[in-house]
């Protein structure tokens, strides 16, 4: 039984899809990265000009580090009140657990960009 060959036309059209999809994937690769040093940056100008500061409490939020197949390492958020609000954020240090307070600096007008003062990671 012979083999049916796809039309080159039809070939062609499938190799421009993958092409495309590759490409598509490596610039919104490049657009998160840049997206996430964009917004570290910008939380980090507006803590040094505009910074709050208060107490969170450590959740049950689990936030897995990378690449760590046999026994995955986590980090739990934290979440603190602000005007009747809730806001999270990751903890970044491994030895805090739930329940404990920890101190977090956020942006007086924007409390969504906050970080931990005293991250161990």
């Amino acid at each position: 039984m012979k083999k049916e060959q796809l039309p080159i036309k039809k070939v062609l059209n499938i190799n421009k899809i993958k092409n495309i999809f590759w490409i598509a994937l490596g610039i919104g690769c490049i657009v998160f990265f840049i997206y996430k040093v964009a917004k570290n940056n910008y939380t980090n100008y507006l803590l040094k000009n505009n910074a709050q500061f208060t107490k969170a409490v450590i959740i049950d939020e689990r936030n897995y580090l990378g690449n760590h197949p046999v026994k995955a390492e986590f980090s739990y958020s934290y979440r603190f009140e602000i005007n009747g609000e809730r806001y999270t954020g990751n903890a970044h240090d491994k030895s805090l657990r739930i329940g404990d307070t920890i101190d977090v600096e956020y942006v007086k007008d924007n409390p969504n960009l906050n970080k931990p003062l005293h991250p161990k990671e």
